[in-house]
């Protein structure tokens, strides 16, 4: 490769699958010269500046820029000596237009004094907007004048623009290619720019003519007009893709350089041009295909990590939604949970039919009398259905009276009540024949003895809330009877139950509590953390820092060093709302349960780096996490004991970040463990065997993605 070559591409190939994208692609950009690449959407033009800059990989063929190979050690590509521009703008919308060019010049280490020179500069010639005006609210133009002045404040060796002057005022953009003419003859700079203009190139030293994954032709602007005798260069590639589809372009290659070469003999005017032949025949030779050493990609700049944590900390503070989203969304989460999931429900509509009292429920009704002992064994009942009812009195049932069976069973018919109470017109002298006739008992009696119910159990949870209080009932009127009647209560209870843990008076909140604290700690970090990323690469910012030389590992790092802090913030709120404000209660030690909260948000850091190095945009990260939520939920043991699950769902269960981890939580909670207990500590080795994973699978997916 001759050293006055900026860039030298030899029979480069790349394919994604099965479609061939570049086919053996031979281009040379001298040192010193403006390279207008032009051609139509899809003919890889886009792959080929990827893989000059480093980004992707050939799967066959060569590429050198700059004297090296992109992606090698000391090759300065990517690095500061590439200056790129993407079609896209790529800039965070939240940086000002002083913070955009800025944040480029430190990355590249460039002195502050020169930075400002050089911002001060680019700003006169390029008349960019006003430097504290943020890069959101500029127009399109302008942010393509402020994106070009980003690629270009370092004054690197090669500099790549794709449609830089695409929306900008013509005069603009005559000032620009003046501009891009002067650098290049002082400073001996190279040039490749992308235009749709294809008039526009003439002022290019050297174009190229790129049509399905091959260059046409590779020569000077006015060299080509010469070649075909035209005086429009849209004729050129014309004329060429047509000879292309025809299989004919080397034969008619041939012919337009042998007419150049008479025409050039019969006249004194001589066509300047680079010296650049199309398949060229300065080809690699295997000295100069020495081995090179790839860079590693694991390289740590404490200057260019500064730079990306400021901008992480400007696009989260300037974004003033999203960081009101972010602070009061797990605060909503947890307050809606804590208000809505656990309490007994209440008004829940009981239809009773009372046939010993049809009139009103219960008229002048006298508890007191309602049971009255006569002998040593024996008691004599008044009005013992209102008796019963009288401990119906609960916030959970409301009591609706109906005065015949089958109204009440088509309320039930017709979701009007969820259930049916009923109670024979004799109940009470048949309640009082089945304690004192026992095994002699006629069954018809027995029957009009029983406290009849018929319940709606289609809402199975809301149906069995029911049945269970009225058995607590019904159990608190069984003692309080044979109080009164001087038997000993605990004849009433066949199972002395007394609990270990807890009480027996918790709600279903505190059960739930671990279980949804860590889930939305972790689905909350997920949501957040692919967002971020995935929109900072669909907007072109990720490829474009490393281009600039800031390594994948860096870009990472600082991503998951600010969300640290984020986590911290969710882990106080979501605890000081659930135990401070709510009040649940708590048996054990605080810090533990903030430690098994905290590493579980960095569970959630880590799932959510992974999706978004996985998903191509911002709905497919949606949809995976989305899809994830729902069946961890399920398999995690809180809306259902995995006792309940097969023996193999088992073991899936306790394989996901926050299935054991739930547990732990709940066993410092409810029962005051401390780290002395395996149950506490095996939560915390499932969070960090999961923060591992997905630190190693990340790195290696990114590493792969080139």
């Amino acid at each position: 490769m001759a050293a006055k070559e900026a860039v030298y591409v030899q029979d480069a190939c790349k394919s994604y699958g099965k479609k061939e994208v570049l086919k053996n692609l031979r281009m040379k950009v001298p040192r010193g010269c403006i390279y207008g690449l032009l051609g139509p959407s899809g003919c890889g033009k886009t792959t080929l500046l990827s893989c000059i800059v480093g980004r992707r990989n050939l799967n066959s063929g060569d590429i050198w820029v700059l004297g090296g190979k992109p992606g090698t050690v000391d090759s300065g590509v990517p690095g500061p000596k590439v200056g790129y521009m993407p079609q896209d703008i790529a800039l965070v919308g939240e940086f000002t237009v002083k913070d955009a060019i800025f944040y480029f010049g430190r990355i590249f280490d460039m002195p502050e004094k020169m930075l400002e020179e050089r911002f001060n500069e680019l700003s006169s010639l390029l008349d960019l907007p006003p430097d504290d005006r943020f890069i959101r609210n500029c127009s399109g133009g302008q942010q393509r004048r402020v994106s070009f002045a980003a690629s270009m404040v370092h004054l690197p060796e090669l500099l790549i623009l794709d449609e830089p002057t695409v929306g900008v005022d013509p005069i603009l953009r005559e000032r620009i290619w003046n501009y891009l003419v002067e650098i290049t003859s002082k400073s001996n700079m190279a040039v490749i720019i992308t235009t749709h203009y294809i008039e526009e190139a003439r002022q290019a030293n050297l174009i190229g003519l790129m049509r399905g994954g091959r260059l046409l032709a590779e020569e000077s602007p006015a060299t080509l007009l010469t070649m075909f005798q035209t005086e429009v260069l849209e004729d050129v590639f014309f004329i060429l893709s047509q000879k292309q589809s025809e299989g004919r372009l080397d034969d008619t290659m041939a012919v337009a350089r042998s007419n150049l070469q008479i025409q050039n003999s019969n006249t004194d005017i001589s066509v300047a041009s680079f010296d650049t032949t199309r398949g060229s025949t300065d080809i690699l030779t295997k000295e100069k295909q020495t081995k090179t050493k790839n860079k590693s990609g694991y390289e740590l700049n404490g200057k260019r990590m500064k730079s990306l944590l400021d901008k992480n900390w400007k696009q989260f503070y300037r974004n003033v939604s999203g960081m009101i989203f972010i602070l009061m969304f797990p605060i909503a989460q947890n307050v809606a949970f804590l208000l809505a999931v656990g309490p007994d429900p209440k008004g829940i509509n009981l239809a009773v039919v009372n046939e010993e009292s049809f009139a009103t429920l219960c008229p002048n009704f006298n508890f007191s009398q309602s049971a009255v002992p006569y002998d040593d064994y024996n008691c004599h009942f008044h009005n013992m259905s209102c008796r019963f009812l009288s401990y119906i009195d609960t916030p959970m049932i409301t009591k609706v009276r109906y005065d015949a069976l089958p109204d009440a069973l088509e309320a039930v018919k017709h979701g009007e009540v969820v259930g049916v109470m009923y109670m024979a017109e004799n109940f009470t002298e048949s309640f009082e024949a089945r304690v004192e006739e026992g095994r002699d008992i006629e069954a018809e009696v027995l029957s009009f003895s029983e406290i009849k119910v018929w319940l709606d159990m289609s809402n199975r949870q809301i149906g069995a809330t029911v049945k269970y209080k009225l058995l607590s009932i019904f159990k608190d009127f069984q003692k309080d009877l044979l109080r009164d009647c001087n038997y000993e209560p605990q004849m009433a209870d066949f199972m002395n139950m007394t609990t270990f843990y807890g009480k027996d008076g918790d709600t279903f909140t505190e059960y739930m509590t671990p279980g949804l604290v860590l889930t939305i700690m972790f689905f909350l970090m997920t949501l957040m953390t692919s967002q971020i990323i995935v929109t900072d690469r669909s907007e072109g910012l990720w490829d474009r820092s490393i281009i600039a030389g800031v390594s994948s590992l860096e870009i990472s790092l600082t991503h998951f060093i600010f969300q640290i802090g984020i986590v911290l913030i969710y882990t106080v709120t979501t605890l000081t709302i659930t135990f401070a404000i709510f009040k649940i209660p708590n048996s054990g030690s605080m810090w533990i349960i903030t430690l098994i909260t905290f590493f579980q948000g960095l569970t959630g850091v880590g799932f959510g780096f992974w999706i978004s190095i996985i998903s191509e945009n911002v709905t497919m990260a949606n949809v995976l996490t989305t899809g994830s939520f729902y069946i961890m939920i399920l398999l995690s043991g809180l809306m259902w004991p995995l006792e309940g699950m097969p023996i193999v769902l088992q073991w899936v269960s306790k394989c996901l970040p926050f299935t054991i981890a739930i547990d732990s939580f709940r066993n410092v909670m409810k029962k005051g463990w401390s780290f002395d207990y395996f149950e506490v500590w095996n939560g915390f080795g499932i969070e960090i065997t999961w923060i591992v994973i997905f630190a190693v699978v990340n790195t290696m997916l990114i590493q792969s993605k080139r």
